[in-house]
């Protein structure tokens, strides 16, 4: 069995309910079922992050629910402007991580190191997806990330891993850069071998749930509730 020295935060992505004006009730669902944080997805369809009125209700909505913003996704083809106002949601709501997705190398250098530029001072991390097209595999994505003037580091998409090849090789790849994960509810994921790598390596930020919502919300956090709990049996605490 893997050891762990502190008990493990899993969330879950909003991308779950990425079509619909995200609400109090999206996020009592969540915390329903036993997750501690959430990421949540820079769409203005789904949080309007340009209106001061929309951070201040997910701010309550958190708190009454006792969920952390573990961080924003910024999906691909975001605008600047748009990807500004999602990041500076920080002001306000304390969180850990900006999850970047990038297209070609050198204009997703500029938009990252632009990115950190404000993110720093925030106390915000920029993690470049490791599922965007233009970052495989694994070792461009350390060396893009290795090569940038600012300090960046890697959000390890674990089902898009284990559809590229060896999972815990990548796992120890990106090692050194590994700041946040997503993880898939359905796979053929090699749990215990994954989770056996994430702790040699050190990692120990959360597992987040990134799921589409392709059934009803109510039954895929039920079934991302049993995989978690299939993890926590192989993360034992000392």
């Amino acid at each position: 069995m893997v050891r762990s020295v502190a008990k493990r935060q899993f969330g879950v992505s909003t991308r779950l309910y990425r079509h619909q004006r995200l609400s109090r009730e999206h996020l009592a669902e969540i915390a329903a079922h036993g997750f501690e944080t959430v990421e949540v997805v820079a769409d203005r369809t789904h949080v309007d992050f340009h209106n001061p009125a929309v951070v201040a209700d997910l701010q309550q909505w958190l708190a009454e629910a006792r969920l952390e913003l573990h961080g924003v996704d910024v999906p691909i083809g975001t605008a600047p402007e748009d990807a500004d106002q999602a990041l500076f949601m920080a002001r306000r709501l304390p969180m850990r991580v900006l999850v970047l997705h990038a297209g070609k190398p050198r204009g997703a250098a500029r938009e990252v190191e632009r990115l950190a530029g404000f993110a720093s001072p925030l106390g915000v991390r920029i993690a470049v997806d490791s599922s965007s097209d233009s970052m495989t595999p694994a070792g461009s994505l350390v060396h893009f990330v290795e090569t940038l003037d600012v300090a960046a580091g890697v959000c390890l998409d674990f089902a898009h891993a284990q559809r590229g090849g060896d999972l815990v090789d990548t796992i120890e790849t990106v090692s050194e850069h590994l700041i946040t994960t997503h993880v898939p509810v359905d796979s053929a994921i090699d749990w215990l071998s994954a989770l056996t790598a994430v702790q040699k390596v050190g990692y120990e930020g959360p597992f987040v749930f990134d799921i589409v919502g392709r059934v009803a919300a109510k039954e895929t956090l039920q079934r991302a509730r049993k995989v978690r709990e299939r993890m926590e049996r192989m993360l034992v605490t000392e």
